[in-house]
């Protein structure tokens, strides 16, 4: 009996001191990454919303904001993006590459979203999805 008390308490002590908690299901210790304990954070990376789905305005639904992405220039639903002649035509003789030509695409984008009336959240939540 003595010797369970003792293998017990050195189980635990060690546990204690290595700092290990579980959390999100998962055992987490001073090196594993937050994202691996937090629910919410462990969420926003294994389903990551589309860019498209972070604006929002009010009385949207998500077909309006569906039309509205289309009207303002970007392909595939709620995901922004462009088509490849869109973005050769954009290309300015400076760009090394196509990655200068999509910001401005994305950026005349999201300014013709906001002169719709919507607005940008970082951190989707309930608002995201469907008002």
């Amino acid at each position: 009996m003595n010797l369970r008390i003792s293998l017990l308490f050195t189980l635990s002590a060690s546990c204690l001191l290595t700092a290990c908690t579980i959390g999100n299901g998962r055992i987490c210790g001073p090196q594993t990454p937050a994202a691996h304990c937090d629910k919410e954070a462990y969420e926003r990376l294994k389903y990551p919303k589309p860019y498209g789905a972070h604006w929002i305005k009010e009385g949207m639904t998500k077909e309006s904001r569906r039309e509205d992405i289309a009207e303002c220039g970007a392909k595939g639903n709620e995901s922004v993006n462009f088509l490849p002649h869109e973005i050769k035509a954009a290309k300015q003789p400076d760009d090394p590459n196509d990655i200068k030509a999509m910001a401005r695409l994305t950026k005349e984008w999201a300014e013709c979203m906001r002169d719709r009336g919507y607005v940008y959240l970082e951190y989707c939540d309930e608002r995201c999805q469907h008002p």
